[in-house]
């Protein structure tokens, strides 16, 4: 499995028109083979800041929605709403958990 995290800096007086450029990509992502999560939302605390979280089934998956035209797309449109380079973290993962109770985890040492 695929995750991903990314921040954009949009220009503040520009963030409804980056909002609905980002509800259009989240929608065209979320209909691509692999995708199992995709969502953009907005900081709390910095206007203009968005993050962008993903999750795909796997690599094959993750490279094809970044090859894709709705990809492309997004790209193109945005682009001049931003105030400096996106940045995004991709992270390969084995396993993943979804705690079942509200107790806290126990992490062992070698985790």
């Amino acid at each position: 499995m695929i995750i991903a995290l990314g921040d954009i800096h949009a220009q503040i007086p520009r963030r409804e028109e980056v909002a609905e450029l980002m509800r259009a990509a989240q929608a065209r992502a979320r209909e691509q083979p692999g995708c199992i999560y995709f969502e953009f939302a907005q900081t709390l605390d910095d206007p203009g800041h968005f993050l962008v979280v993903q999750q795909w089934r796997d690599q094959a998956a993750f490279d094809q929605h970044y090859r894709s035209d709705a990809f492309a797309a997004y790209q193109t449109g945005i682009a001049q709403h931003l105030v400096r380079i996106s940045e995004l973290s991709v992270h390969s993962v084995q396993t993943s958990l979804r705690p079942t109770t509200a107790e806290p985890l126990e992490a062992s040492a070698e985790d």
